[in-house]
């Protein structure tokens, strides 16, 4: 199966987009402009030639440069398209492999690095602006080829202490200012500083953090209570609401959708 037809957006210089998530996977190739993708990945600088690969449910906001900026997108498909492209399935929407017991102090839930990485944007630069545009117009099924030939595109460096602050948010029931003091922080520094690097308060980066924790353990066989309270919500009900809010259905329909997305596409026939 290959991605959609492509679409282009178009925004005015200095115009900004709040925080909003996107419920299908999709690609965007920037074509001209500059602008900032702010999201619980950091602060990722697009310019012509950056390609963002956005897993299904991730949630982001842009803030557009001088010039304004136009990209190409793609609508990608769940599954069944990916064989020559990168490794890195989440980038399309792909769930994550559940993690080890061994690896993680609770049941099915990796580290707080794994829950930052998991259902992540990822970025690329691709070598040839006009060759990449070819293909997102009029050969999308090629997109695995651009991307093996892609370089991996890093977002902007950020002060160790918001790194380390967003890990100890995502493990911690503590108060975001405790935090923050046990890393000689302010409380009203860490605030500006992390809405201005992620595009989110910290409540907003914390109840994101539970989410994408919330998405990982839907890929494993824990039952639903046990997912609820290892993602960090007050209880199942609550991890329903957020579900139905982000995902539009419920867990158990998300999980059944994520482990679809896990299974091997079914052979075509001849």
């Amino acid at each position: 199966m290959s991605p959609g037809a492509a679409y282009r957006t178009c925004h005015a210089r200095g115009a900004s987009l709040a925080t909003h998530r996107h419920r299908h996977a999709y690609a965007a190739l920037v074509l001209d402009g500059d602008y900032t993708e702010s999201s619980v990945d950091g602060p990722l600088p697009c310019t012509p030639g950056t390609l963002v690969l956005h897993p299904a449910y991730h949630a982001h906001g842009d803030r557009f440069g001088g010039l304004g900026a136009q990209a190409i997108n793609l609508d990608l498909p769940e599954r069944g398209w990916l064989d020559a492209g990168p490794s890195d399935n989440r980038a399309f929407g792909q769930a994550p492999a559940p993690v080890r017991s061994s690896e993680t102090g609770r049941s099915g839930m990796g580290g707080p690095d794994a829950v930052l990485a998991a259902f992540g944007a990822s970025a690329w630069r691709v070598h040839h602006l006009g060759e990449a545009l070819e293909v997102f117009a009029r050969c999308p099924q090629r997109l695995p080829e651009l991307l093996a030939c892609a370089a991996p595109q890093a977002p902007s460096p950020l002060p160790d202490w918001q790194g380390e602050l967003l890990r100890r948010m995502a493990d911690s029931e503590d108060e975001i200012g405790v935090l923050a003091g046990r890393l000689g922080v302010s409380a009203e520094h860490a605030s500006r500083a992390l809405t201005r690097s992620y595009g989110m308060s910290p409540r907003a980066l914390r109840r994101e953090l539970r989410w994408r924790r919330a998405l990982r353990l839907l890929a494993t066989d824990l039952p639903l209570a046990e997912v609820a309270a290892a993602a960090g919500f007050a209880d199942q009900s609550h991890l329903h609401r957020i579900v139905v809010a982000h995902a539009g259905c419920t867990p158990a329909t998300l999980r059944r959708q994520i482990k679809y997305v896990q299974d091997p596409a079914p052979a075509q026939a001849a």
